[in-house]
């Protein structure tokens, strides 16, 4: 966990004024409550406890779908999006040439350690001021800390600290291997669902569905594909965890990155797993370049992207799955449950099955909020690496900009036996722009960690990790 550089007492931040009174009248002095200052008897109690999980979950949210987080840097590093931007941090990241010092990585990577320590200090402040808050207050935290957890081994090379804060003091821990990670994300939803037990409110719900998606995905990041089935098969596929955004809060990262900003813009056929986010012309995935229907609908008439003068750049390529500043975004879902068991069944030997799941969510496809047509049925490819390739092709746009994609490609070389070029874009890097692309296929860990004594570096003084396999 990089440093943090501002001093926490236990649950927030109390800041303390002083006045000079030399040559003043004291009795002239104006008293007046100063709005800056939170005294410790203000925290101290339910209401405030409970403001600590509510900010938690904003933190959460800015650092998923509300935000410039590592779910658009692996979209990005991987095959769903590319720069259209002039800074280096962007490209580097587009060109898999990544160096620790890239300011924008550091950033999201704090992004996920907040809210992972914000859910740790809001069970804390709700056990000692709140103790009758419902049991789903507790395990919704749970769930934000082993969601975190999970994307730190998701994305980051293998060996990273798990740091703390305890009493407003950093407790620097060693790195330990991802595997460790992934283990101790999956303990943290088992406390979360006993936690809830039985109960059956709409919040418990809501948040055991989440606990059971979310132990789907870490049991095929651990490989224990039999397991899958028992954790997500109760699981509806109408659930859905919608996270909300707004132009006065967080917007759409996607939208805000892409439509507004054109700093990033779709992929096509970017790679060697040819995804075609505009050509296919899938529901599931709406794109659009200017002049054509979707964009003229939408009202985007800018053809170049941020970078407009290097002609090296290709004309944006919007998306129309998030097209305002108010989009919601489904961040957890009964989808993702039903795509986690298609893979593991296809892992038993039992395609015939994953591909009934599959052909079901095309012929009525699961929106959330979004209208998406249905889609003709798939048919069996035949072949050991042709079901793979379409159950990784339907996830992909099932789940784009969801922070899936990229972890799903490095699991492709890590328990599928595929290699870097077999996987990830590679060779000429936009328009036979220079340099083409680099071989990283992790994200490294950033420099500011090297705060941690505990974290070994290299003779430069940047961290390492265990290794940088995917």
């Amino acid at each position: 966990m990089p440093k943090m550089t501002n001093s926490w007492s236990r649950y927030t931040v109390i800041a303390l004024a002083a006045v000079s009174v030399s040559a003043c009248d004291l009795d002239t002095l104006v008293r007046a409550t100063d709005p800056d200052i939170i005294g410790v008897d203000a925290i101290n109690n339910p209401t405030a406890a409970n403001a600590v999980r509510v900010g938690t979950l904003g933190r959460f949210n800015a650092a998923t779908t509300g935000g410039e987080s590592m779910f658009l840097y692996g979209g990005l590093f991987g095959d769903e999006f590319q720069t259209g931007d002039t800074f280096t941090q962007r490209v580097e990241t587009d060109q898999r040439a990544l160096t620790p010092e890239n300011g924008n990585i550091t950033g999201a990577f704090r992004g996920l350690h907040l809210p992972r320590i914000g859910a740790i200090q809001a069970r804390e402040a709700l056990a000692e001021f709140s103790p009758n808050a419902p049991n789903w207050n507790y395990s919704e935290m749970f769930f934000v800390e082993a969601y975190m957890l999970n994307l730190l081994a998701e994305y980051f090379c293998n060996g990273q600290a798990i740091s703390a804060i305890n009493d407003g003091v950093e407790e620097y821990r060693a790195p330990i291997p991802n595997t460790e990670i992934f283990s101790l994300a999956l303990a943290k939803v088992d406390s979360g669902l006993a936690r809830l037990g039985s109960a059956s409110t709409a919040n418990d719900t809501r948040v055991r569905n989440a606990l059971s998606v979310l132990k789907g995905r870490i049991l095929l990041n651990q490989g224990n594909f039999t397991a899958v089935e028992a954790a997500v098969s109760g699981v509806p596929t109408s659930y859905g965890w919608l996270q909300e955004h707004a132009l006065t809060a967080n917007t759409p990262g996607v939208w805000s990155l892409v439509n507004n900003q054109r700093r990033y813009m779709l992929s096509e056929n970017e790679g060697p797993l040819n995804m075609n986010w505009l050509s296919a012309n899938d529901p599931r995935v709406p794109a659009c370049t200017v002049g054509s229907p979707g964009c003229v609908a939408a009202g985007l008439t800018t053809r170049r992207p941020f970078d407009s003068g290097n002609s090296a750049v290709p004309d944006m390529i919007y998306q129309l799955i998030w097209p305002t500043d108010a989009s919601s975004v489904a961040l957890m879902s009964g989808l993702q449950a039903r795509l986690y068991q298609a893979e593991a069944l296809n892992r038993a030997d039992r395609f015939g099955e994953a591909l009934a799941i599959l052909n079901a969510l095309r012929a009525s496809p699961p929106g959330y909020g979004r209208t998406i047509a249905a889609m003709p049925p798939l048919t069996d490819p035949g072949t050991a690496n042709g079901r793979r390739d379409l159950i990784f092709r339907e996830k992909g746009f099932w789940l784009f900009g969801t922070g899936h994609r990229y972890p799903d490609m490095r699991r492709m070389m890590r328990q599928y036996g595929m290699t870097q070029n077999e996987v990830f874009p590679n060779g000429t890097w936009q328009i036979n722009r220079s340099p083409g692309f680099g071989t990283d296929v992790v994200f490294r860990t950033p420099t500011a960690e090297s705060f941690n004594p505990l974290q070994p570096t290299d003779p430069n003084g940047a961290p390492t990790c265990i290794d940088f396999n995917p």
